[in-house]
């Protein structure tokens, strides 16, 4: 068996309150390989979304790191130094948040906002970056890719903003996605036609993909294997097959 692209062992996290540490993820291991979609999936608070942002070094103010291991690209990654970190996140490792109205800067263009990726992590700018937003949103199925660069969020519907969130993610070519509840504000239709790409992105690149949800459905048809977190902790892990038929 190859080595996962990316190895979380032990993963505690947790919030301040009230002037104590409040643990969120409590000793979470898990792993993602090359082409494999491991869904994260469990009730609202359950400690989805912080271990996703545990792992990425990107807990808010009121976060706290209690321990445990993150290995990606043989790198550890809570050992690098922030610089260091920053060219990892992008490049490496990618995330999709959950709300993209919230997620997207209101008063940048798309173009701007994806050419920002561009330049960080690609070191492209000028008419070299444009092309290639242009190139990323017509990957991601958005139509008249080339006026939309010029657009601003405030100019496009839910799905077009979510789409938009996904080439910024995919800008440096990343070996792991990271979908954090990717479809929840968008309507049924919306959201097949984002699965879908997804899924079709993933088989194209290659990439590993910890999807982070609660909707049976969406592990259902995208999920290759499955962990069930609960309070915090990840109670089950199973292959897709296994956990619909004889779930722990």
């Amino acid at each position: 068996m190859t080595a996962p692209l990316l190895s979380v062992r032990n993963l505690s996290a947790g919030f301040v309150a009230g002037g104590r540490v409040l643990t969120a993820v409590d000793g979470v291991s898990f792993a993602v390989g090359a082409g494999e979609t491991l869904a994260l999936l469990g009730e609202s608070g359950c400690g989805k979304s912080a271990s996703a942002l545990a792992l990425m070094r990107l807990l808010p103010p009121g976060g706290r790191m209690l321990g445990g291991e993150v290995h990606f690209a043989g790198q550890e990654l809570f050992s690098l130094p922030e610089a260091v970190m920053r060219d990892v996140r992008g490049s490496g490792l990618a995330m999709i948040f959950q709300e993209p109205a919230t997620s997207l800067n209101p008063v940048l263009t798309v173009g701007r906002q994806i050419g920002e990726a561009l330049a960080r992590h690609v070191g492209l700018s000028g008419a070299a970056a444009r092309a290639r937003a242009q190139e990323l949103l017509a990957a991601v199925g958005i139509a008249d890719a080339a006026r939309r660069l010029d657009e601003y969020p405030f100019q496009l519907s839910g799905g077009m903003k979510q789409r938009v969130m996904i080439a910024i993610a995919l800008a440096a070519d990343p070996r792991v996605l990271i979908a954090d509840e990717p479809t929840t504000a968008l309507d049924v239709t919306i959201q097949a036609q984002i699965l879908d790409l997804l899924a079709q992105l993933q088989r194209e690149r290659g990439m590993g993909m910890l999807l982070i949800t609660h909707d049976l459905g969406v592990v259902a048809k995208m999920a290759h294997r499955i962990g069930v977190m609960y309070a915090g902790e990840l109670v089950e892990v199973a292959d897709r097959e296994e956990f619909f038929t004889r779930p722990q």
